[in-house]
Order: C-alpha cells, then structure tokens, then sequence
C-alpha cells in the first residue's frame, strides 16, 4: 500500500494542477472589450457617443433652461460619423450648431463641423466624415458640441462629445 502512495504524491508534485472554471465568475467577450480599448482598429461594430446639451456647460454665463441631447454613430472602416439631435427651451432662435475640438476641459476651440448647413431645428439628423486627425480629438473626449442662439451668439448650450460603454454580451 506504500507504493501506491508514492507514487500519487509523486504525480501531484509533478503535474501542474488545472483550476477548473468557476462557474460564478462571469464570462467577457474578449473580443468586445478588445474593440472597445482599440477604437482605431476599423474591424469592430460601430462606436457610439453622446452629448447631452446644457447651458452649464458653456465657458460664460447663458441664462437659459435648454436642454438638448446628441447621439453619434461612427463607422470604423469609412470614419463616417452619422448623428440625430434634439434640443429644446431655447432663450431665442438658434443660429449655430457645430462640432468643436480640440479643446482641453473648459477651453474654448474652434468649429469643425457645422451640423446645420441648412438652418438649425430640432430634430436634426446628418452624416459627416472623419479623417485621423479628428478621429483621435474624438476617442479622446476632445470635441464638444455647441448651439448659439441670437441671444447668446457665442453659446447657449454645450456638451463635450463622449463615447458611451459598450454593450458586451456576457
């Protein structure tokens, strides 16, 4: 009966042990939560974003009770970035709807995108695209959206443009 012994506690010593899995722990998508650290990688679904339009956000003093919300879809392979606005409670008529960047918290930039070639009103939808450069200021939370109205020329609303958690399946 000795030997046998031995020769267990011999094996035990040299085989690794293998964990078995355990069942409480949740299982991740790799592949999601690879797609969603590398937004560069134009393999991966649609990375979306979002700006929720407030006069709190503004660099000055905008007396206002607005409210708007913008929400971004970009397409990795083409840099097509397709949005649909809303805003609302305005002081006076809108004027201006623009993507600004770069911009540090705070600061102030200059417009890149006009989101209403056409006139502003709400709701508003369009397609633009982006080349690197913008790509970057973008997963970077470096851009923000802003909506002057006639009483506020220089803003009455504002939002920084951030990207929203993606949805991994578990």
């Amino acid at each position: 009966m000795r030997i046998p012994l031995i020769l267990a506690l011999a094996a035990a010593i040299a085989l690794p042990a293998v964990a078995a899995p355990d069942p409480r722990r949740p299982k991740v998508d790799m592949s999601c939560a690879y797609f969603a650290a590398n937004p560069d990688d134009d393999n991966g679904p649609p990375i979306t974003f979002f700006a929720d339009l407030s006069p709190e956000e503004e660099s000055w003093v905008a007396a206002s009770s607005g409210k708007g919300r913008v929400e971004f879809t970009l397409n990795r392979k083409t840099l097509e970035l397709t949005w649909k606005a809303t805003y609302g409670n305005l002081t006076s008529p809108a004027k201006s709807f623009a993507i600004h960047g770069p911009q540090t918290p705070g600061g102030e930039a200059a417009a890149l995108f006009d989101l209403a070639p056409k006139g502003v009103k709400s709701p508003m939808e369009g397609t633009l695209t982006l080349n690197p450069g913008t790509l970057a200021y973008l997963v970077q939370d470096r851009m923000y959206v802003q909506l002057s109205t006639a009483k506020y020329p220089l803003g009455e609303l504002r939002a920084t443009i951030q990207k929203n958690r993606p949805k991994c399946s578990k």
